[in-house]
């Protein structure tokens, strides 16, 4: 079949494709478990039928970002971005605010006084 498409850039985009695929993790929040996780291994499933070996080789879920035990949003003005944090508090401090938060399906608060205490050390 002819699609105006260069064969020489199909081969390239091709290649492109075959290197990062499959996925070795796809990483997302908990509320998208029941929509797009499943949906994906289901397009996955079904796209490569005969290929097993081109579905994703696992998920990790994790919790949402809470900022002090408020559940983070731009709507609400304590909506932190990871430069911001760095500028304010440190890089050790915020990384020491990141670990003592939390991991997996549970939310993971990250605590202000946390970050300001860790800027004294």
């Amino acid at each position: 079949k002819k699609c105006g498409i260069p064969e020489s850039k199909l081969k390239e985009l091709r290649e492109e494709f075959e290197y990062w695929y499959p996925m070795d993790l796809r990483v997302s929040a908990k509320d998208l478990i029941p929509n797009h996780l499943t949906m994906a291994l289901y397009n996955h499933a079904e796209i490569w039928k005969d290929r097993p070996e081109m579905w994703p080789r696992g998920y990790y879920t994790n919790g949402h970002i809470l900022v002090d035990a408020e559940k983070m949003s731009k709507s609400k003005g304590n909506f932190l971005m990871l430069d911001e944090c760095v500028e304010r508090f440190s890089a050790d401090a915020t990384r020491f605010a990141c670990a003592d938060a939390g991991d997996t399906l549970e939310d993971a608060n990250f605590a202000i006084d946390t970050a300001n205490n860790a800027v004294l050390y």
